[in-house]
């Protein structure tokens, strides 16, 4: 589903910006780390947070990946969300999410410092893909 251009963008230690819907319609944004694996991504939250109880309750979801040098550049996507809360693929994704954007020295203890069972695992499965490749004027 992503272009060779998505893919790279994607794998650029960049912030995800996540659209989900609140209960009376109202899109409701958070700003997080993520990790791709193929065409999916993943991401962890606290089980009890707004989002996780919008994806819930509704699984459909947008995403704004923008290149951390060029905010001209940014891969925009529409689809849906599976929750999971398997605290082995939690601990794994959390592991493999707080290496990429902290390093594997750091991503130990900080993994080791949350509950594990009151996390949940995200997958973000795009059903609509644009990419935006402008450069900066």
């Amino acid at each position: 589903m992503f272009s060779d251009d998505e893919r790279a963008l994607l794998d650029l230690p960049a912030f995800a910006s996540l659209a989900t819907l609140l209960p009376d319609g109202t899109p409701q944004m958070t700003v997080m780390w993520y990790r791709r694996e193929g065409d999916r991504l993943h991401m962890i939250t606290p089980a009890s947070s707004r989002k996780a109880r919008n994806m819930a309750k509704d699984g459909r979801a947008a995403i704004v990946v923008t290149d951390p040098d060029n905010g001209y550049a940014y891969v925009e996507m529409r689809g849906r969300i599976e929750l999971s809360h398997d605290i082995n693929a939690i601990g794994a994704t959390l592991r493999a999410i707080a290496t990429r954007y902290i390093g594997a020295e750091r991503a130990e203890p900080y993994v080791a410092a949350r509950d594990l069972s009151q996390r949940v695992l995200i997958t973000f499965q795009p059903e609509h893909v644009i990419g935006h490749f402008a450069r900066k004027p």
